[in-house]
């Protein structure tokens, strides 16, 4: 099978009607591991549905391209704390100063976890310095 024609199904069903078949194809591409799903999984961030978000961003921190950094960082205002947790993760794997600020400001986030993703994610990039 030719290289990205093992992906193009799941990149596929990013699109499909059920959230929860979207919700797995972001979580497969992954698992896969194949970069080819980095833009597709970007769109993918703009979906309706907070669990299709949740498991871009998560899959997109798997990769760590910095082409997802200004997705992630607009995913931060996200209302669900579960998205802005994923996408804390993905900034910290990512670990770009340019999304320090946001990090920082999700240091006083009402959720615990994503308080605590964010001041992983500032260390990460303290690091990276």
């Amino acid at each position: 099978m030719p290289e990205g024609k093992r992906i193009d199904f799941l990149v596929k069903d990013l699109q499909d009607k059920s959230w929860i078949v979207r919700e797995d194809a972001a979580e497969l591409l992954a698992e896969i591991g194949d970069p080819e799903a980095v833009e597709p999984l970007i769109n993918t961030l703009k979906d309706d549905d907070w669990h299709v978000k949740e498991a871009a961003a998560l899959s997109l921190a798997v990769f760590a391209d910095s082409r997802a950094l200004d997705p992630l960082i607009k995913l931060m205002g996200d209302k669900k704390a579960s998205v802005r947790y994923a996408a804390s993760l993905g900034l910290a794997s990512i670990a770009d100063k340019k999304a320090l600020y946001v990090l920082e400001d999700a240091v006083k986030d009402e959720n615990p976890v994503v308080r605590k993703v964010a001041k992983m994610g500032i260390e990460a990039i303290k690091k990276k310095k």
